[in-house]
């Protein structure tokens, strides 16, 4: 895919200038765990297209999993701040105040994005981990049920379920 976009770009200028050029070509780099390279193209979709929310969360995303957890949550502010109704921004900020271990801050996020959206079985999952993180097993045990529900398929819930109603 990343040598499409690269073609793409060399043939024709207006692919040089065009935001989903570089945020999908963003993405691939991510895929391949490729950041820098994946913040670049984010950048430059940015530079395009600043108001668009999109490449503010999946640079976000790049920040999170180089440690840089600051300007990861200045990503989703802003992303937030473009987006109000992004379920996604206020799902990843979430998961990167769980990771700091501001588990609270975390689950405010959470219920925004479940309210947002309340068939992801991602959000239930990762509130119920801030809620067993409290010691709030009952309500971390409803969240995996949910996240059950939506998606019966998904082992890690089972899996801290079962921690969660051992802690009872």
């Amino acid at each position: 895919a990343i040598q499409d976009y690269d073609e793409a770009i060399r043939l024709h200028p207006r692919y040089a200038d065009t935001y989903y050029t570089y945020y999908n070509r963003g993405r691939a780099y991510s895929k391949l765990g490729e950041y820098e390279r994946a913040i670049y193209d984010y950048d430059e979709a940015i530079r395009l297209l600043p108001e668009n929310a999109d490449a503010y969360i999946m640079r976000g995303g790049v920040y999170a999993n180089l440690g840089q957890e600051e300007r990861a949550i200045q990503d989703y502010d802003t992303a937030i701040r473009l987006d109000p109704e992004n379920a996604d921004a206020y799902t990843m900020r979430g998961v990167v105040y769980a990771n700091r271990g501001q588990d609270e801050r975390a689950i405010q996020d959470y219920d925004t994005a479940i309210g947002l959206d309340p068939e992801d079985a991602e959000v239930y999952y990762n509130r119920g981990r801030a809620y067993s993180q409290l010691g709030q097993y009952t309500l971390a045990i409803d969240d995996y049920n949910e996240a059950i529900h939506l998606d019966p398929e998904d082992a890690e819930v089972y899996y801290n379920r079962g921690r969660a109603y051992s802690q009872l």
